[in-house]
């Protein structure tokens, strides 16, 4: 993997895995943490791509759908 594509890779994961995040219960000191990360990583992404070309703009909604697809396959519902 090129160096471009590893940070699309991270972009690409880190807003689902926050979004994830978000959903999930959290108390005091976990809670505050875990938004601390989320606040990082909204602002790591719009820094990266807000100026990328606009195929690494899909490529990152592309990655992102993948993995939440991924994500709804291998934890299913019981």
């Amino acid at each position: 993997m090129t160096q471009e594509q590893k940070l699309l890779a991270v972009v690409g994961l880190l807003p689902v895995l926050a979004d994830l995040l978000e959903d999930v219960e959290l108390f005091r000191n976990s809670k505050k943490y875990a938004n601390l990360f989320l606040n990082e990583v909204r602002r790591v992404d719009n820094i990266i791509i807000k100026d990328a070309e606009l195929e690494a703009q899909s490529q990152q909604v592309n990655i992102q759908r993948a993995f939440r697809q991924w994500l709804e396959t291998e934890f299913v519902a019981e």
